[in-house]
């Protein structure tokens, strides 16, 4: 690990020359601004440098695919053992209910987004939260998934029964992912484009056809293939977990293990072509949403609205050109990720094309969770906290069930500086971590530390470039 360690110096030193201009930035969610002590050029250099430096570093200390990090390239574990049964049972009894709780208050609360806990719970604790979670302590949402949760209680019903609910029907092969995909782009419109997101009722539609979907799928195919090529979340959650310490496991029961952060990144086989897209789609999905909130984007739909006058802010135009910025973001980035893999395999060989892109493709998976983190965090911080009323009021009727419905959203719990500094030191160190993947991944296909470092040539420009 003393390369990652030399890195990690080289990011702080960076970090320590902030002194001296003053230049300003907005922090997302936040009224506030933040003056910058650099020039935003220097912090964008000074990123890059640090990106390259990890490889440099790299290339001159790690010459076998055993270092850096040979512990955890060859599995090492800290601790093993089994979920208790009660314990799932408990905790998929109580997602069961929450989820029911949330449907209930989309269709019978109050419809203002901020009186009611279906918006809330799905858009800040749900997807951003518990996302961070999957990334950082453990998947859990492998033990909640409540979508799941419900088919397997019926599949318990129909067993006592004499019976069984799935069909077990032969998933095509060629399918893959690519149903997870097509879904995880509907939901990703669905949050940054579509009209009425933040509405309760709507929420509570989408989750009732996202639930007969899931329960469709796991009675044609069988829970376990399902949940591996179609449940969206149970692909984003589990993609994002393989970097986190603890990681379940589901046989006849489920398994915990405690290993190093990032261990579960290093693929044993290659990702097929759907789950490239996949990973793919993940980062630069959420490059999108950060895209939005620049003044390039703000000034593109000025120039729009100026010139025609009379489209307001979420008229068919701008959908149109939302719509288009979010499939092109992806595909912008899959074509360059082709493109660096394609000069990789020009330059050191190796195995066929999709099979290379499958091996280096989950070192990108670092990347998405930092942008995921330095995109989200001050949404999670403050408008997160509407979940403690909320908790006592999630109809919007006016209860006070455990006496935090007066709670007032404290909105200086994380300031601008705050949350600056920590997406530049989250964005940085996640392509620190990238360009480490990829190294080692270099050195197990190309086994030779001169190929290998050539052919990571490509995918450094590529990362310091997206940094």
């Amino acid at each position: 690990m003393r390369p990652m360690r030399a890195a990690a110096a080289t990011m702080i030193a960076i970090a320590a020359l902030l002194a001296g201009w003053q230049r300003g930035a907005a922090a997302h969610a936040l009224a506030q601004r933040y003056d910058l002590p650099l020039p935003l050029g220097y912090f964008l250099l000074a990123a890059g440098a640090a990106v390259a430096a990890t490889f440099i570093i790299l290339v001159l200390t790690a010459r076998r695919p055993e270092l850096p990090g040979s512990r955890i390239s060859h599995g090492r574990v800290f601790a093993r053992g089994i979920v208790p049964s009660a314990a799932v049972v408990a905790l998929q009894t109580v997602s069961i209910a929450l989820l029911f709780l949330i449907v209930s208050a989309g269709f019978l609360g109050h419809q203002n987004p901020f009186k009611n806990l279906a918006p809330v719970a799905v858009w800040v604790i749900w997807w951003v939260g518990l996302a961070l979670v999957s990334a950082f302590i453990a998947n859990v949402w492998a033990l909640l998934n409540p979508f799941a949760a419900v088919f397997d209680f019926a599949q318990w019903l129909a067993e006592r029964r004499g019976g069984s609910l799935s069909l077990r029907r032969p998933y095509p092969a060629w399918l893959g992912a690519w149903p997870a995909c097509a879904l995880f782009l509907l939901f990703m419109w669905l949050e940054l484009v579509a009209p009425g997101r933040d509405v309760p009722r709507n929420i509570a539609i989408a989750m009732l056809i996202y639930l007969a979907l899931n329960f469709t799928g796991c009675v044609a195919f069988g829970r376990d293939v399902w949940l591996r090529s179609g449940d969206v979340f149970a692909i984003v959650f589990e993609l994002f977990g393989r970097f986190a310490p603890l990681h379940f496991r589901r046989d006849h029961v489920w398994h915990w293990t405690l290993r190093p952060f990032a261990s579960g990144l290093h693929a044993r086989a290659p990702l097929d072509a759907s789950m490239i897209g996949f990973a793919l789609l993940a980062l630069g999905s959420v490059t999108i949403d950060g895209v939005m909130e620049t003044p390039v984007w703000a000034s593109i739909v000025e120039t729009i609205f100026a010139a025609s006058g009379r489209e307001p802010a979420e008229g068919p135009v701008y959908m149109l050109l939302a719509t288009a910025l979010l499939i092109a973001g992806p595909l912008c980035l899959a074509a360059l990720y082709v493109a660096a893999i394609g000069i990789i395999k020009r330059i050191a060989g190796g195995p066929r094309l999709t099979a290379l892109a499958g091996a280096f493709v989950l070192s990108l998976v670092p990347i998405a969770i930092a942008y995921h983190l330095a995109h989200y965090f001050s949404l999670l911080a403050i408008a997160g906290q509407f979940i403690i009323p909320l908790a006592s009021d999630p109809f919007g009727h006016g209860w006070d069930l455990f006496g935090t419905m007066l709670y007032r959203v404290d909105i200086g719990v994380v300031d601008a500086r705050f949350v600056w500094y920590l997406s530049v030191v989250a964005i940085v160190t996640g392509h620190i971590i990238a360009v480490w993947l990829a190294h080692i991944a270099a050195l197990r296909i190309y086994k030779d530390p001169a190929m290998a470092r050539r052919s990571q040539y490509p995918m450094l420009l590529l990362m310091v470039g997206y940094t």
